[in-house]
């Protein structure tokens, strides 16, 4: 007979729905859907991620009700036998110890199994590794090219290749990984993947009003584009200007190219106002910028990209501080490598 969990004992609030039956097709048809990916996800996080799924087993809190309900496509394995183990896959351990159960996990399968997260490691939130700023990229011209490649399949094989090319590379710009951010105090991290094309002292007149630290970084074509914020903070401006698509590479593009200011009121531990400025180039057209002003985000938090080869500038007040720990030509990663540190 299986054994239905008792609604009158603590479940985390995230599973409390998979206690009431969903109502009708579409809702029953919507938690297979959720349940079927949760058994694919599991599977990838326990063949290639078991760094995370320990991270995540430390991170997690309360106690697994031995349900079984890991084990299986079922609403709860009732087979278990006198080792604790399912008659369904005799070879597999399905105490919920033993799965990779993150905050992700607790969302699309809602087990009841009494496990919750009072925080999470950041693949908590994360789905396939492509950024949601590329959606109608990947829509179109992915859409185009896995059509090419059907088509030519069948009338023109040998430009198969050159779609599936297409495809990949599509995929490729608007990738997503995971980064690991420093929890140091005082910091500012990259907020963009590429190369530091430049770094010197300037004068900022538009926001900080006063002699500034620069650092530029050049986006190429290659690079991750997804931008991060520097440090935890509160947005104070944020302001769009239009402007020509010079190379971004050249030092001289903050000025005259189409760019996006964000300006952000530090709150880590020191009281002042840095500046984040995305910048177009040649083949960058189009900028995303998703907070806005009275925003407030942590550090190495996704705020949005620049697409097709860019540049992304810091600027930090001279009186701030701020001693840097990176040089022209260092390669540095969005919300990981640390760009510097405020003096104490």
């Amino acid at each position: 007979m299986i054994q239905m969990p008792d609604p009158s004992r603590a479940v985390a609030e995230v599973n409390r729905a998979y206690l009431d039956p969903p109502q009708g097709t579409a809702a029953r048809l919507a938690r297979l859907t959720r349940r079927l990916a949760a058994q694919i996800r599991r599977q990838y996080l326990s063949r290639l991620r078991p760094g995370y799924v320990r991270q995540a087993r430390e991170l997690r809190r309360g106690e697994c009700r031995g349900c079984g309900s890991c084990c299986d496509l079922t609403f709860h394995c009732p087979l278990l036998d006198e080792n604790n183990r399912c008659k369904h896959y005799p070879w597999r351990n399905v105490s919920c110890r033993d799965f990779p159960h993150d905050a992700m996990d607790l969302r699309l399968s809602q087990i009841p199994c009494g496990y919750y997260f009072e925080e999470a490691p950041e693949d908590g939130d994360v789905r396939i590794p492509l950024t949601k700023y590329g959606l109608r990229e990947l829509l179109l011209f992915g859409g185009l090219s896995v059509a090419g490649i059907a088509l030519s399949a069948i009338f023109l094989w040998y430009l198969v290749p050159v779609f599936a090319l297409a495809l990949a590379f599509v995929l490729y710009f608007f990738r997503d990984p995971q980064r690991k951010v420093p929890a140091t105090p005082r910091i500012l991290v990259s907020p963009a993947d590429g190369r530091v094309a430049d770094v010197g002292e300037v004068e900022e007149k538009e926001f900080l009003r006063q002699r500034t630290v620069r650092i530029g970084i050049f986006m190429s074509p290659l690079n991750v584009h997804v931008n991060r914020f520097p440090c935890q903070g509160r947005v104070e401006a944020v302001v769009h200007r239009p402007g020509q698509f010079r190379a971004a590479m050249n030092p001289e593009a903050s000025s005259v190219n189409e760019s996006n200011a964000i300006s952000i009121r530090a709150e880590e531990g020191v009281d002042t106002q840095i500046l984040v400025r995305q910048i177009s180039g040649v083949l960058a057209r189009r900028i995303v910028c998703q907070v806005v002003e009275g925003d407030s985000r942590k550090r190495g938090e996704r705020f949005g990209m620049v697409k097709f080869g860019s540049r992304a500038e810091v600027y930090v007040p001279l009186e701030a501080g701020f001693e840097l720990a990176v040089q022209v030509g260092q390669r540095v990663r969005a919300g990981e490598t640390v760009l510097g540190k405020f003096k104490e």
